[in-house]
């Protein structure tokens, strides 16, 4: 696009790309780019990019500009908890520092959350993501054979020090699946893992570890899919992309699938394309008044970035009327019943579909009883039955 040359330098996680909370029309390019002087040799800096004439246009006023000096190559982003700005997330060179900038409708805020926490890191190389609920973040730390699990706390940008989760196994790729229950990390040879988080306890998560392969397959990144679904570069198979299938399911039971994928003659190199994490969580929605004969509201968690819904009330006394393309539907179910409810949220061309059970109960007849007489001042017992 116009102005989009020489916008940085290869890295691990190569860019992210987040989109202006305040203009639709605008994106935030972060990436990092070489100084030429080997004690610090990389800066993380940032890009804007207008898209208004349709192909895209980096403003040349607004190219490279500098955030922070001597980073690694990690890089992740999320939604704050206001479901509004974005935290952008890298991490300092010989040194244990969390940075973390804030993109608000206002631009970058170009002082940064610093948090001091875990292994000061002496290679830049790996991947880190944040889940998408914004609760944890994981770090591949290869050179230094360590993967790293910590707290993030949304709000404040924080990466907590407490009940850090250490393993000593090098990762290059690392990824949290779509309900945030399990995290994986993928450090070639023999030790593509799974870890159960449920436990929220270090230890518990620790020994959890499930190797999903016994393929001899080099290293490489992970990144989820708008299908649900982890995609797993592996080099040595570079023709090819694996495919954990159910990354939700515990242990072997999430599917992976060795070279999976023919690339048709393309050829897999180091990493995969990262994206804001929040993008990738599944819908979740909540229903409220559950009497049969009166209307049961149905709200979305979180509307950001999506286009349009789809629900499916499975309710065979309505049908074929037992569906809504409303973001907060009233619907009234045709009976007292468990009903196995579908929501699919439209982004783009990208689709995910979520089923939850909601129970319907008739609705009670108070009985209290026989009628009572009783005298001024004195006390009765009314219970209902």
């Amino acid at each position: 696009m116009t102005n989009g040359n020489n916008m940085g330098s290869p890295t691990t996680q190569g860019a992210m790309i987040v989109q202006d909370p305040g203009n639709e029309n605008r994106y935030f390019f972060f990436n990092f780019v070489s100084t030429g002087i080997q004690a610090t040799p990389y800066k993380f800096q940032y890009s804007i990019i207008e898209m208004t004439n349709g192909v895209g246009e980096v403003l040349p006023d607004q190219k490279g500009i500098f955030l922070y000096l001597n980073t690694t190559f990690h890089l992740s982003a999320i939604l704050h908890e206001n479901m509004e700005d974005v935290w952008v997330v890298t991490h300092g060179l010989g040194i244990n520092s969390f940075i973390a900038f804030r993109v608000t409708a206002t631009g970058v805020l170009t002082t940064p959350e610093i948090s001091y926490a875990g292994t000061s890191y002496v290679g830049n190389v790996g991947y880190m993501k944040i889940s998408s609920d914004g609760k944890w973040l994981g770090v591949g730390n290869f050179h230094q054979f360590l993967t790293e699990l910590y707290h993030f706390d949304n709000s404040t940008g924080k990466v907590s020090n407490q009940n850090v989760v250490t393993i000593p196994i090098p990762a290059w790729g690392v990824e949290f699946s779509p309900d945030n229950t399990r995290f994986y990390a993928h450090g070639g040879y023999l030790s593509l893992y799974q870890y159960d988080l449920t436990s929220g306890d270090p230890e518990q998560i620790a020994a959890s570890a499930v190797r999903l392969s016994t393929e001899p397959f080099g290293t490489g990144a992970l990144q989820l899919g708008p299908d649900g679904k982890i995609y797993v570069g592996t080099l040595g198979s570079g023709s090819y992309l694996s495919v954990i299938h159910d990354p939700d399911k515990k242990g072997l039971f999430c599917n992976f699938e060795f070279n999976a994928i023919y690339l048709e003659g393309r050829t897999y190199q180091d990493g995969l394309p990262v994206f804001m994490q929040s993008y990738m969580r599944n819908p979740e929605f909540t229903a409220s008044q559950h009497c049969s004969g009166t209307p049961t509201q149905f709200n979305m968690v979180n509307t950001n970035g999506i286009d349009s819904v789809l629900w499916k009330f499975h309710d065979p006394g309505n049908a074929p009327n037992d569906t809504s393309t409303l973001f907060s539907p009233l619907y009234t179910f045709s009976t007292a019943d468990t009903f196995f409810v579908e929501l699919t949220a439209y982004s783009g061309l990208l689709h995910r579909t979520v089923i939850d059970t909601v129970i319907i109960f008739e609705t009670p007849s108070p009985d209290l009883g026989n009628d009572t007489t009783f005298c001024p001042n004195d006390t009765i017992n009314l219970t209902l039955d």
